[in-house]
């Protein structure tokens, strides 16, 4: 995905979206408005992602060749767009899988390093 990588030091707002939404994927495939939804079952507060933001970040990652879409027609009601992740979505979620791993022994050490010295102060 072109100007898309995996963080090599902390997380990016956008990094950790879009992994989600990868993972989600991976379950199962979705459209839009529902991964919206289960991005409560991560963590996630939906409210702060606003749809607009979702739409443009999975064009993106249809762009960049992380998942794929089709349209489902369905019986009643609209349309709607499915979206899949691709082999090169699964990829991306390795690398950040490994780099997420990397960063929290990172993380851990500080605040562990960071509490020892707290500790000391009082």
């Amino acid at each position: 995905m072109k100007g898309k990588r995996c963080a090599k030091f902390g997380f990016k707002s956008g990094n950790v979206l879009t992994v989600a939404f990868l993972y989600l994927l991976l379950k199962n495939p979705s459209h839009g408005y529902s991964l919206v939804e289960e991005l409560e079952n991560l963590g996630i507060n939906p409210h702060f992602v606003p749809y607009s933001i979702a739409y443009r970040l999975l064009r993106d990652m249809e762009s960049g060749g992380l998942i794929s879409s089709k349209w489902k027609n369905e019986e009643s009601g609209p349309s709607k767009r499915i979206y899949f992740i691709t082999d090169g979505g699964v990829e991306f979620l390795k690398r950040w899988v490994s780099n997420a791993k990397d960063n929290l022994k990172v993380m851990e050490n500080l605040v562990s390093k960071i509490n020892g010295l707290l500790r000391q102060k009082n």
